[in-house]
Formats: structure tokens, C-alpha cells, sequence
């Protein structure tokens, strides 16, 4: 399974005015974790993301169309889960079979926060999501176009 990372940076420069196409565009997404070693088994194990390399604190993953996943490890400050709004972000991965990708993350035991739903329509497709978080408690999701 091969997801594409797609990020909220992504979306805003592709509706940025005219003038500034072009000049920025987002190439990675760094999510600060507690225990690398324990990411790296759930981003790459249970979730199918490619991993890239390690260096010191740092793990670097695929994301496709150039964009790059990397983890720190930081010192994490306290044990209760985030509360603050790092747990309103969300990191969106989207799969051309947003099923099977479900079906297989689960059985790699990825524990999903909300089964597969339908997010939106574009008339003639909706785009399925379901959610779920990492070890450190990050809100991600996957997500698909499926035609109706």
C-alpha cells in the first residue's frame, strides 16, 4: 500500500493568488514524537509508509509527490495526552483504494478512531475518510475518491 502524504500547507498554496505561484511550495511535515524508535515501527509497520532514513533524532519517510514525513524525537514534558492545538491537526494520507488501505492498516493493527465515512462529494465521487492516531497521539487520516 502506497499513500500520498498530503498536507494543509499543500491545499493553501494551491490557492494562493497568481503572484505567488510557484515561489513557495511545502516539501515536508515534521511531527515531533516522544519515542522514534516506537514511530518509525507504527508509521512504517501499521501504516505502509516508505522509510527514507534515520539520523540521530530524526526518521525521514516518503510522502510522495515530493513531499517528505519526518519525525523528531523531542523530550516529551509530560505524560497526558496533548490537549492543545497540535490535537486539531490533522496529517491526511490519501490512497487511490481508501478501502483496502483501511482493511490493511487494520489488520497491522492500526486502531482506527472512526471507521470509514464519507467526507464530501464532488458530484460524481465522494471522498471516504477514516481517522486514527499515532503513538503520540497525532490525529491522522486516510482518505479516497470513490465513485458513486
Amino acid at each position: 500500500m502506497r499513500c500520498r502524504l498530503v498536507s494543509l500547507a499543500l491545499v493553501a498554496a494551491s490557492l494562493a493568488s497568481p503572484a505567488f505561484a510557484g515561489e513557495l511550495k511545502a516539501n515536508r511535515v515534521i511531527l515531533r514524537v516522544a519515542d522514534v524508535k516506537a514511530s518509525i515501527a507504527f508509521y512504517r509497520d501499521r501504516v505502509g509508509l516508505s522509510l527514507l532514513s534515520t539520523f540521530d533524532e530524526f526518521a525521514v519517510f516518503e510522502g510522495g509527490d515530493g513531499v517528505t514525513l519526518m519525525l523528531q524525537e523531542i523530550a516529551r514534558k509530560s505524560n497526558a495526552p496533548n490537549s492543545g492545538l497540535s490535537a486539531f491537526t490533522e496529517l491526511v494520507l490519501e490512497s487511490p483504494d481508501v478501502m483496502k488501505s483501511y482493511a490493511e492498516m487494520k489488520t497491522r493493527g492500526v486502531v482506527f478512531t472512526r471507521e470509514p465515512f464519507a467526507a464530501t462529494t464532488d458530484g460524481s465521487r465522494v471522498l471516504y475518510a477514516a481517522n486514527f492516531k499515532d503513538p503520540d497521539g497525532h490525529v491522522l487520516s486516510i482518505t479516497g475518491w470513490i465513485a458513486k
